[in-house]
């Protein structure tokens, strides 16, 4: 049997990889909806998923529905207007840099994200975990930037992409804390359940400006 300790490598692996090609296709919806609609159907379409997967984590783990406690909600609304804000940004730089360029600006959410970690969470940073970071930061922004076009566009694209991932970076921070204040034993469901709120506060969002019906 598999520990629990190490699925996070084909979790990391597997959203990596879905996280890219996610990002790729929003892209080109960019073009025929604009930045802010291209960034409403990334949280809109994933509802109904987030929806299912809770079903299923709570019919497997037959548990009860999470009854979250006042200090959930402060965490999972910066969480998720992070995650909002970060998204735009992103298509935003799209739009002047290629794809590869604007994630190598992107991916140094990690370093923020641990930065974050400490300063709100108290979460430990090692001397193994830094490094870990840092040659994984350094390895994606050597090979994006690699070649023609990561000079090119002047300073705009480079300060959206950084405060990109500075949101992104903060958005996890928001999730964390939101999913610990839980103080769940099963970190799938707790995980799950606040995502599955993530996406039904951008829904509600949408309806109360008439976005959708």
């Amino acid at each position: 049997m598999i520990s629990a300790s190490v699925l996070w490598i084909p979790f990391t692996l597997l959203a990596a990889a879905g996280q890219t090609a996610r990002n790729a296709m929003q892209r080109e919806l960019t073009a025929a909806l604009g930045t802010v609609g291209a960034t409403h159907v990334r949280f809109l379409f994933g509802f109904p998923f987030a929806l299912l997967f809770l079903a299923g984590v709570l019919a497997a783990t037959g548990l009860p529905l999470p009854e979250p406690g006042l200090t959930f909600w402060p965490w999972v609304l910066v969480g998720a207007g992070a995650q909002i804000l970060a998204t735009a940004l992103m298509l935003a730089t799209m739009n002047d840099r290629s794809f590869v360029v604007t994630i190598a600006y992107i991916k140094t959410e990690a370093v923020q994200a641990a930065l974050f970690g400490l300063v709100f969470l108290g979460d430990q940073v090692t001397p193994g975990m830094s490094v870990a970071i840092l040659v994984a930061t350094l390895g994606v922004v050597a090979m994006s930037l690699k070649g023609r076009g990561a000079a090119e566009g002047g300073y705009r694209p480079v300060l959206l992409g950084l405060v990109s991932g500075a949101m992104f970076a903060l958005s996890a921070t928001g999730y964390r804390g939101a999913i610990l204040s839980l103080g769940l034993p099963n970190f799938v469901l707790a995980a799950t359940f606040t995502l599955t709120v993530r996406s039904e506060e951008h829904t509600s969002e949408l309806q109360s400006r008439g976005l959708i019906s």
